[in-house]
Formats: structure tokens, C-alpha cells, sequence
């Protein structure tokens, strides 16, 4: 399910760390490192880059569920998470990679890549994600509402499924994911929150 559910297997390392003592008794290497060139957006790029341009860079990501009352601490613990977006197509597109637990931990983690591009005509982000969990390509819109950059998925049909970005500040980012209730409510479901990997 990769970046557009949460990968299972993330959550079940993450739960075997936080079952096995606190984070200061455990040893963790140091994340990957980061790919610092990204390319930069093409002069004749629509101006409507801006609004994905927080996900150029490396990210470390740390996870957390909703319970339906708050959220449960961060589950990444010693294993987070990696998101990492840069320029393609001459800077006419925006790449991003997920690998559901830094490949510094586990090089044979599942992982996927986006590819978004800006449809001037119809204002909206055209996105393609494809994953090594099922290999199924996954159409994706995305769209700004009230103010809020919003995906939703067109391919295969997921009507169950909303996501929502919010930047934090130039090194911090998160999105929210949603699900209906049995009421046909948007509810949370996970938040993905970013933390810029710097460059030496």
C-alpha cells in the first residue's frame, strides 16, 4: 500500500521496537544518505509547482494512527520511514520515492515511485504511483481546496480514500490520510510527518 495507506510491514517493525524497551536502550545506524542534487523546475514550468515543491528533498518520515480520540505517538521510533522527491523531465515534473523503512535499516524494504505532473487546463495534479508491494499502477489527482493541496485516487476506484498536506516550515512537512466512517464521515486515518534529511 506504500505511500497511499501505510505499509504494513512498517507498522509491524515499528511495533516490535516500541514492544522491545525505550529508544535510548536501542542502537540505530545513521539514515541514508541524502541524494542533495534535485534538479530544479523548468522556466517554462506552470506556476503551480509551488504547490508540491515541499516534497524536493530528502525526507526522514515518522508515522502515527488515529485512535479516534488523538494520535498515538510517533511509531517510527528507530526505524522511520523515507520520502524523497526531486525534479524529472528536465524539471517539467516532480519524482518522489517512499521506502517504508530508511534503506540504512533495511535495504530490501518495500518501496515505490511517483511521478506528477500539473494539467494547466483542467488545475490539477496528474500523478502515477507504482509500488514494489503489488506493481499495480495507481492514478492519482490532486487539487487545491480551501486552501489545502488534496489527493484523491482515480485508479483503481478508491472512493474510501483522501490525503491532505500541510507544511510546516521549509524542513517540515505532513499529510494526513482520511477514510470514510460507517456514517459516510471523513475520518483520520494516518499522519505522515516529514523532517528534512540536510545536506553536508
Amino acid at each position: 500500500m506504500g505511500i497511499l495507506g501505510f505499509s504494513a510491514k512498517f507498522f509491524a517493525i515499528a511495533s516490535i521496537v516500541v514492544g522491545s524497551g525505550s529508544a535510548s536502550t536501542l542502537a540505530a545506524p545513521d539514515l541514508a544518505p541524502p541524494r542533495c542534487d534535485y534538479g530544479v523546475a523548468h522556466a517554462d514550468a506552470p506556476p503551480e509547482f509551488s504547490q508540491f515543491q515541499f516534497l524536493i528533498g530528502d525526507y526522514s518520515i515518522d508515522a502515527q494512527a488515529w485512535t479516534g480520540d488523538a494520535w498515538t505517538p510517533p511509531r517510527s521510533v528507530e526505524y522511520p520511514a523515507r520520502w524523497n522527491g526531486w525534479f524529472g523531465l528536465d524539471g517539467m515534473a516532480i519524482y518522489d520515492e517512499w521506502y517504508s523503512v530508511d534503506t540504512a535499516f533495511d535495504p530490501q524494504t518495500q518501496r515505490g515511485v511517483n511521478v506528477r505532473m500539473y494539467d494547466a487546463e483542467a488545475q490539477q495534479w496528474k500523478m502515477m504511483w507504482i509500488a514494489s508491494g503489488t506493481l499495480q499502477t495507481q492514478d492519482l489527482r490532486a487539487e487545491m481546496r480551501d486552501g489545502t493541496l488534496t489527493m484523491w485516487q482515480v485508479y483503481p476506484e478508491r472512493p474510501n480514500f483522501l490525503a491532505e498536506f500541510e507544511v510546516i516550515d521549509d524542513d517540515h512537512w505532513f499529510r494526513v490520510s482520511y477514510t470514510k466512517d460507517d456514517a459516510g464521515e471523513w475520518v483520520p486515518q494516518y499522519k505522515l510527518t516529514a523532517s528534512r534529511v540536510p545536506c553536508e
